[in-house]
């Protein structure tokens, strides 16, 4: 595995084990609920149930381009529409014992979803007539909680999501982030959505991907407040062209795009990885990271904080002084 992956699988399982026990997340999923696979089916599957979601979408998807519904209802009811098709009878997982959020705008009418809802389904959701209630009260299967809250808090305008029918490029992603805002995509073209996207994830897959790092990027706000400092200086040194060098480096590029685009997790980790990765693919990196420092116009204490990272020397009061640096590259 290359450097800079193994660097952020460590941090991210990190991050996920004390952001579980911050936020009260059972650390251990049920198969029903939880549990998330890169691969939700076989590709096999995808040929025959792609045209169907097209055309169970269609309507869907003209509400949605007449401002009829929002971009978090029409993404919620692509959800329930997939699980649906592929789950009939047994998509619906357990009641909650407690809402996921005080509220939601997910007004559309449980009776306006163009799904099956099977007598023993139909039974479980008396009382309840909105998809937000669904989404508030219920867990569903192969879902994991965050997929839920971020379309609830999304719906809120809690989330600065912004709803895509194409995949962004990483430069893309990395200008949402420092701005405080992340894609979901959702492809729902049937000669796209029969294979495998980006040869790794299903369509649904692919979406609920982005909805779990929505969540991971907003849910703490330290955290957050972070990720934008950090996005922003990655930003700043790349419009100074500090990174040419490496960015000529297939293997730190790959690396680069996988930091800025596919990793949400707290500031300090991140920049672990990214020093890493920077001192790897140099062949004079400790040189090459000092020469980086004095670019940036630091405070002493700062310098220090950031030539002792990943080091045995690294003390946990600098990271205060790192999340301090960082916010001055908010936007």
């Amino acid at each position: 595995m290359p450097l800079l992956g193994f660097c952020c699988q460590f941090y991210t399982a990190l991050l996920e084990i004390s952001y579980k026990m911050s936020t009260n997340i059972p650390t251990k999923s049920s198969s029903r609920a939880g549990r998330f696979k890169k691969k939700l089916v076989p590709e096999g599957f995808l040929e025959k149930e792609a045209p169907v979601i097209q055309d169970q979408m269609t309507p869907v998807i003209d509400k949605y381009q007449q401002k009829a519904i929002t971009a978090a209802e029409f993404t919620a009811v692509y959800i329930l529409t997939v699980l649906a098709h592929r789950f009939p009878g047994t998509w619906l997982g357990a009641k909650r014992a407690e809402k996921l959020t005080a509220s939601h705008d997910l007004p559309m009418l449980l009776s306006e979803l163009n799904i099956p809802l099977e007598a023993n389904i139909q039974k479980r959701l008396a009382g309840f007539s909105t998809i937000g209630d669904l989404f508030q009260n219920f867990a569903f299967k192969s879902t994991p909680l965050t997929v839920n809250r971020s379309v609830l808090n999304w719906s809120r305008g809690v989330y600065g999501l912004v709803l895509m029918f194409r995949i962004p490029s990483p430069r893309e992603v990395l200008n949402q982030q420092k701005q405080g805002r992340r894609c979901v995509t959702v492809i729902l073209e049937k000669e796209r959505a029969k294979k495998f996207i980006l040869g790794e994830r299903d369509a649904l897959g692919f979406t609920m991907h982005d909805l779990i790092h929505a969540d991971h990027f907003y849910h703490n706000n330290q955290c957050y407040q972070g990720q934008l400092g950090f996005y922003g200086l990655l930003d700043y040194c790349m419009s100074q062209n500090h990174f040419d060098k490496h960015l000529k480096n297939p293997a730190f590029e790959a690396e680069f795009e996988y930091l800025i685009a596919d990793m949400n997790a707290y500031a300090i980790h991140l920049m672990k990885c990214f020093k890493s990765a920077l001192i790897h693919y140099h062949d004079k990196g400790d040189v090459f990271f000092a020469d980086w420092l004095r670019k940036l116009n630091l405070a002493p204490k700062e310098a220090e904080a950031l030539s002792k990272l990943n080091s045995e020397e690294y003390q946990g009061a600098f990271d205060e002084i790192l999340l301090g640096l960082l916010t001055r590259y908010q936007v």
